[in-house]
This record gives C-alpha cells, structure tokens and sequence, in this order.
C-alpha cells in the first residue's frame, strides 16, 4: 500500500503571503485607528467633564439638615450594615423626589456610588459679558470728525460758492443764483438718497456719524444763503417773494429734520444765522433782515415742538437776542428795533411758555425759559438806552414788562418773569437819559460826589410815571398771586413775595437817587413812610393767616416784615442826614428786634442785619458821622455818633439771643464791637490832637493808647467769650490782639519811637506819654497773656506767646525809655551822651525788673516769667562786664558790680530755696528689696 504526501510548499507559500496581507493592512489601518482612537478619547472626556459637572452641581446644592436620604437599591444586599428587626416594620425614611431623568447617553453608565458629604465646591468662575471695545482716535476720526467736518465744508461751501459769484464776476446775478440754488438742491437729492439707499444705511450704523443727515443740512443752509442774496444783494425778488421762499424753505428743513435727525436742525440753525454775516451786502436791508430772523427762530421753535427738542428753541433764543444786540450797534430806527425784539418775545411766550407749561401740577422752576426771557429783557433794555428812551423804544420795553408781568401771574413755573420785570424796570430807571451836571448844585457832603455821576432825568414826570406804575404793577401782582390759591410750584410763593417786597424799594431807592442825588428830601421820605405802612398792613394780613394754620403765609409774612423795615429805613435816611441817619438805623435796628421778640417773624432777625450793613456802609462812606471835623463839639459828636449804634446793636443782639442765637444775632454783635472800637478810636484822636480829627499825622500817645485799647479790647472779649460762647467774640479778641501785637512791633517799636524820630515826650517825669504808650500797653498785653488757652488751639498757643513776649518788650521799653527821659537834657531822646548815672542807673532798673519777674515766676510758677528773668539778667551781666567796666568809673564802677553780685547771691537764695529747695516726697517705708 502506498502512501502518497502532498508537498508542503505551496501552503507554506500561501500562509506567508497572508501574513504579508495582513502586516500591510495593519500599516495602512493604524493611521486611521489612531486619528479614531483619538477622536474617541475627546469625546469620552467631554463626557466625563460634563458628568463631574453635573456632580459638582448637585453635591453644591443645600440639603435639609433632618432629612436622610436613603439610596434605594434593587437588592436588601446593597443596603449598608445589617437589617435590624425595628427597621422591617418602621416606616419609610422621607426620600427626596428623584432627580431629573438622565440623558440618553448617561442612561447607559452606571450608578457612581454614594459620595461622603463634603464642603460645597465653589462653582466656575463668572465670566463678564464682553464689554464695547473702546473706540481708537483712528475710528473717531474715520466716523464721526470726518463726517462732521465735511458737513460743514459742504455748508460753507454752499455759501462761498454764492461769495465768490460776487467776487469773480464772471456771471451775470441771476446765473450765480441759480449756480447756488443748483448746488443746495443737488445736496438735498444727495442727502434723501443717501437716506433711503440700504448700502448707506447698512455701513452708516453710528448715530452720531448721520451722513444723509448732515448734507441734507449743508443744502438747506446753501438755500438760505441762496435766498437772502436773490433779495438783499441783487434784488432779484421782491420782500414778498423772498419771505416766502425762506418760509418755504424753513418748512422743508422742519420737514427734513423730522425724518433726518438733530444733528440737521442744529446745523441748519446755524447756518441760518450766519449766512446774513458770510454773504454781506455793503446796503444792509435791516428791516428785512429782521423779518429774517423772526422767521428763521419760529421755523425753529416750530421744530423744536416737532421733535421736542428744547435745547433747539433755547439756542434759537440766543441768536436770535444776540443778532438784536448787533443790529442796535447797527443805528437802526427805533421802532424797528422794538417791533423786533417784542416779536421774540412773543415767539419766546408762546413756545417756551404757553406751549410748554400747560399742566396743571408742575413742581419745578423753568430756569431755561427764565434765562431766555431775562435775555430779552436785556435786548430791551440795551434798545432803549442806544434810542435814547424814544418814545417807540421806550414803549416797548414797557410793553415787554407788561406782558412779563402777565406770564408770570398765569404760569407759576415761569415765576420768575416778574423778577425779571422788576429788574427791567429799575435797569430802564437808571438808565434814562439825564441833564447837565450843573442843573442840580452841591449841598451837602455826599452829593458833592454823586451828582457828577447821576444828575437829573430828562424829563422828570414821564420818570416819576415810570417809576410808580413799574412799583404798583409789581406788588400789586405780587400780592395777588399769594391771596390766590396754592401752587404745586413751590418756588414759585417766594419768588413772588421776594418780587413784590424788593422790587418797590429798588425802584423807590433808583428814583431817589437820579432826582435827588442822595439829598434828604421829606417828598421821598413821605413816600418810603407811606410803603412802610403798606407792607405793615400786609404783614398783619398774612400773619392772620398764618395764625389761622395757613402754612403758606409764614414766608410772606416774614418777607414783608422784612420789606416794612427796609422801607421805614429808607425814610430815615432820605428825611435825615449824616449822624442822624446813622442812628436812626440803628435805632430801627434795635426796634426791628424789639419787635421779633413779640412777634418771632424770622426775616425782621435778618433785617437786623441789613440795617447794620447800612451802617456800615454809611460809616465807609463819611466816618465823620456828624459831620464835625474839629473843635469841641467832637467828643459829643463822636460819643453820640458810634455809641449810640453800639449801644443799640448791642441791645439787639440780647434781644435776638432770647428768641434764637444765630447768624442775625452773630451780626448784631459783631456791628457793635466794631462801632465800640471805632468809637474808642475816634476819641483817643480826638483827646490827643485837642479835638482836631483831620491831622495828617501820629503820636506816640495815640499809639500808645490804641494799642492799650487792643489789648483791652483782647481782654474783654476774651472773657464774654467764656461767657456767651460766641464765635464773634472770639474771633474779635484774636483780631484784637493781633492788631494790638501789629501797632507794638511796627508803630511802638520804629515809626513813633522816640529813640528813633528823635521827637519829643510830652508829660510829667513819671506820667507822660512813654507811660501811655508803653508801661500801659505791657500791663494789659501781660494780662492778656495769662489768660488760659483752650487745650489743642495751636493759634491761641502762638498768640498768648507772642504777647508775653510783647508785653516783656513794651515794659523793658518803658523802663528804658524812662531813665533816659529822666536823665536827658535835649528834648531829643536820641541826641544826650549816656553818663555814668544813666548808666548804672539801666543796670540797676533792670536788675530790679528781672527781680521782680523772678519773684512772680516763682510765686505764681510762671515758666515764661522765669524765664524773661533769667534772659534779663544775662542781659544785665553782659552788660555790667562788657560796658560797664570800660565806660564807669569811680565808685559808679564800684555800685554796679556790687550791686550786680548782691542780685546775682539774692536770686541763687531764691532759687534754692523756693523753687529747687523743696523737700522731696519720702520715699516708701519698705521699697522693694529693702529690709523693713
């Protein structure tokens, strides 16, 4: 039997080429399962992130304190730690509801296991929404300044186009005309096309940055200035024809600004207002150019009620006003000029006013139309000084108050138009027109000075006219206003009352001064009586009111108060003169307080403090009161006239004290220290010059004695500020003393010096003028410099040490100045050779003055006197070795080194004893680490 075998070599072939196969496809698969292996991992790691997160999550989550929460499993094998019998019948523990079903592809992991509890993890961080960028200076000048600066070359453009046509002179008129009105034209096609392409509109996404907008504003001002040349220049059109087409034009640029945008109108309006100075016209037609300025402010007011833009209307206002101003310098008739500014007015009233202020419970003040308004009352104003109080000029402005006057009764918010007609008012009575200086002759002091500066009106009835319809108007309005019902404006009362009060004393004070000159006149005191007595009235009116629990009668009340005491002083001083006026306000001062005592009105308190404004005023005007310059009559006259305002100022500031210490009463006391000074003043010029207060010189007596009156002064009202704790007193003692410690170093020490002026002392060997001038100032600066200082003021610290050092000075002065008038033979202090004597004479008084601070430094413990002491004897043996052994002689040489070592022994015994020579305190009987 045969066995046949196949050979081997063909399935070994074949095996080795599979191997082969597979080698190479898994070269060429493990690319491709490295890049899937890849993206696989990502994958699972997101996954695996997103779970952490939903962990992180839930275990951050607070949970109640007494809930268990059990994790229910499939099996009783998976519940932790054996099952207690208790536990088979008790009750389910409360399970939280279960979370939110998971994900298809969370579905598929398993349960994690239970976590332990651990502290919360705080959540990721908040990331900002991301803010604007900032924009850089390269896309603010690529957006915004290019757009705006090319809107206005197209503006100017157009105008200079229509400038140079004139200039050139190429064209006839009506060619460059048209040349204008083409080039606008095409810019208001530009402008709307831009407007309505969507490819503009898409790019143009800044607001600011409104190109339609701003080219269609650069043609409307080409069409203004287009216009106005057709008419003013060439005469192309007639007034009729050129009204119209800017009317025309006006409307389309309302219509245009409508849909375009602010940036158009405001544009507009500027260049409206310019194009009459940029296309000039050596025949300026000014009538019409007013009619173009009316019109051109009411196509913007008209817009400005559009859009409710106000600030429109506002800047149109001012243009306006400020066009007004320039034409009047123009010399244009007055009757134009009026009819002009009523017309803004008018357009002013009607936009910024009636239109706006329609609602029935507005709040607040509006200062915009206020500011407006006062800026025609300027225009008016300045209308009627440049005609010269025309008849048409002067009528308008009057008229402009009427209708002031009326605004401010129908619209509360608008309140302050009747301030603004009271000052036109006293502004026009200022103003009028005057006669020759000469036709009112000088009779007293003060109208020496005014009438160069306000003669007589012109004509003095059409004034006085003026003056009491204006007065009448104004309160009467007033006073109406706050009979009527209550204003939800709540400035609007004391803006009334305030108007109603000042305004009639303004204008009362205006007439009296141009037709007087200040001169008393009983005509105008009979008057000023007369308005006390009419805001008496009113003041008991109110204050029935208020008594009755009307609220809104105390601030009237009190104004009026206020007002009856201004007018009752005002009759003083246009009924009295010179001293007499002076007290009277006083006097009216001390009654105003007298009267608040009775009846606390808190505006009669401050009326005290204007009245001692008057007085002080009157006092810078004509400090001699009286006017009594020299003889006897001097001390009466100025003891009556600074006492008697000091005494009452005083009286008041105690009967303002009772009802409340405030800044009125502050005032009362701070004008009758200044009238007590300047009393104290006068008279010291008056006692030292015999009566003569118009010497053009100084003493050393009045020196002296003025700086004894500083420290006196320092002194007192150092002690009524410990007792009053006022501030005035206070301050006053400092100012005191630093003009007592000023008149000491400068005036005591050089300027009358005798040493140094070489002029002589008047008086007796001990009571002469160096005792009034320095033995006296160095008493009183010693006791104000022992007077105690608050702790921690660093100011009062540095004075008190400062006059100690004064005072020192002044008495070493004294006691100097004293030997050497006792020894001296010239009546020139500075001329005698010092003797012997006078020599030993210094050191011994100084030895003796150096003693006795010493003995006072040691007495009552004063450092600083001990000190002077130690200072003054050093001085003394320097003295003694240096001067005195080269220049005495004989026994003078002997007296003084003797005399200096007796002193010397004297106050080492003293210091030894008193002040070091005090036994100590024992020391303890069983200090520690010591035997008993």
């Amino acid at each position: 039997m045969s066995i046949t075998v196949s050979a081997p070599a063909p399935c070994y072939k074949a095996g080795m080429d599979g191997l082969i196969a597979l080698g190479i496809l898994a070269l060429v698969a493990l690319p491709v399962m490295t890049v899937a292996a890849f993206i696989m991992v990502i994958g699972a790691r997101r996954r695996i992130a997103a779970l952490e997160g939903r962990i992180v999550a839930l275990e951050s989550q607070p949970r109640p304190r007494d809930t268990i929460i059990v994790q229910s499993t499939p099996f009783p094998e998976a519940h932790e730690g054996p099952v207690l019998p208790e536990d088979r019948g008790a009750e389910p523990e409360p399970v939280p509801p279960p979370p939110p079903a998971p994900e298809e592809d969370e579905q598929l992991l398993p349960e994690p296991p239970p976590l332990p509890e651990l502290p919360p993890i705080p959540g990721p961080p908040h990331i900002p929404s991301p803010q604007r960028p900032r924009e850089s200076l390269e896309q603010r000048l690529g957006t915004r300044w290019a757009v705006w600066v090319g809107g206005l070359a197209l503006a100017l453009g157009a105008i200079f186009l229509v400038r140079y046509s004139i200039d050139a002179g190429w064209i006839g008129p009506e060619v460059r005309i048209a040349f204008g009105a083409l080039f606008s034209l095409a810019l208001l096609a530009g402008g709307e096309w831009l407007r309505r392409s969507e490819r503009v509109t898409a790019f143009s996404a800044i607001p600011s940055a409104n190109i339609p907008g701003i080219v269609t504003a650069a043609g409307t001002v080409g069409l203004f200035a287009t216009a106005y040349a057709a008419y003013a220049l060439y005469g192309l059109i007639g007034p009729t024809a050129a009204f119209a087409l800017m009317a025309v034009i006006g409307l389309g640029t309302m219509a245009a600004a409508a849909v375009h945008g602010p940036w158009l109108s405001g544009l507009g309006l500027i260049g409206a207002f310019v194009a009459p100075v940029l296309v000039a016209s050596s025949e300026p037609n000014l009538p019409m150019l007013m009619v173009y300025l009316v019109f051109v402010t009411a196509t913007a007011y008209g817009l400005a009620r559009l859009r409710r833009w106000r600030w429109l209307a506002i800047a149109a206002s001012l243009a306006a006003i400020a066009w007004g101003l320039v034409m009047l310098l123009a010399g244009g008739s007055a009757y134009a000029d009026g009819v002009y500014a009523l017309a803004l007015l008018a357009l002013a009233a009607l936009f910024l006013v009636v239109d706006v202020h329609r609602a029935a419970d507005e709040t607040m003040i509006d200062r915009l139309a206020g500011s407006c308004l006062a800026g025609l009352a300027v225009l008016f104003a300045a209308g009627a000084t440049a005609h010269g109080f025309d008849p048409a000029s002067l009528g308008s402005a009057l008229a402009a108050g009427a209708l002031l006057l009326v605004i401010a009764w129908r619209y509360d918010a608008v309140a302050t138009a009747s301030t603004i007609a009271a000052g036109l008012a006293v502004a026009l009575l200022y103003l009028w027109p005057a006669q020759q200086a000469a036709a009112l002759e000088p009779r007293t002091y003060i109208a020496d000075a005014m009438t160069a500066y306000f003669p007589l009106p012109q004509t003095i009835t059409n004034f006085a006219l003026v003056a009491a319809a204006a007065a009448a108007a104004i309160l009467g309005l007033g006073v109406a206003k706050l009979e009527g019902a209550r204003s939800t404006v709540t400035a609007a009362r004391p803006i009334h009352a305030g108007t109603a009060a000042l305004a009639p004393l303004l204008i009362l004070v205006v007439a009296y001064l141009r037709i007087t000159g200040f001169v008393s006149n009983i005509g105008f005191a009979a008057i000023a009586l007369a308005l006390a007595a009419i805001f008496a009235v009113l003041t008991e009116r109110f204050a029935a009111r208020e008594a009755a629990g009307e609220s809104d009668a105390t601030l009237p009340t009190g104004i009026f108060a206020a007002a009856g005491v201004g007018a009752l002083a005002l009759a003083l001083t246009m009924a009295l003169e010179g001293g007499m006026l002076t007290t009277a306000f006083a006097l009216a001062s001390l009654g105003a307080a007298w009267v608040q005592l009775r009846r606390p009105i808190p505006a009669l308190r401050y009326a005290v403090g204007v009245l001692a404004l008057l007085v002080l005023a009157r006092v810078a005007w004509d400090p001699y009161i009286f006017g009594t310059r020299s003889g006897p009559g001097v001390y009466l006259s100025v003891l009556l006239g600074y006492g008697i305002p000091a005494a009452a100022f005083a009286a008041a500031s105690v009967l303002l004290r009772r009802v409340q210490t405030d800044r009125a009463a502050y005032g009362a006391e701070a004008l009758a220290v200044i009238m007590a000074a300047l009393l104290v003043i006068f008279e010291i010029r008056a006692v030292v010059f015999a009566g003569d207060l118009t010497r053009a010189e100084t003493a050393l007596s009045e020196q002296g004695l003025n700086t004894a009156a500083a420290f006196a002064f320092a002194l007192g009202l150092s002690r009524l500020s410990r007792l009053r704790q006022s501030p005035v007193f206070s301050a006053g003692a400092v100012v005191a003393r630093i003009a007592g410690l000023a008149i000491a170093v400068f005036a005591l020490g050089f300027a009358v010096n005798p040493i140094v002026t070489g002029v002589p002392v008047r008086g007796g060997p001990v009571f002469n003028e160096i005792f009034l001038a320095y033995a006296l100032p160095a008493i009183l600066a010693a006791l104000v410099a022992i007077q105690p200082v608050p702790a921690g003021d660093s100011l009062r610290r540095g004075l008190r040490m400062a006059t100690g050092v004064i005072a020192f000075a002044l008495a070493f002065a004294a006691i100097s100045l004293e030997i050497r008038f006792l020894f001296a033979v010239n009546p020139d202090l500075s001329a005698d050779v010092i003797g012997s004597a006078e020599s030993y004479t210094y050191s011994a008084a100084w030895l003796v003055f150096g003693l006795a601070l010493l003995l006072a430094g040691l007495l009552f413990d004063w450092k600083a006197a001990r000190i002077a002491s130690a200072g003054l004897i050093l001085l003394t043996v320097l003295k003694v070795f240096l001067l005195d052994m080269a220049n005495l002689e004989g026994v003078w040489r002997a007296l003084s080194f003797m005399g200096l070592g007796i002193v010397l022994i004297g106050i080492g015994l003293l210091y030894q004893r008193l002040l070091f020579g005090r036994p100590a305190a024992p020391p303890p009987l069983n200090a520690p680490g010591e035997e008993g």
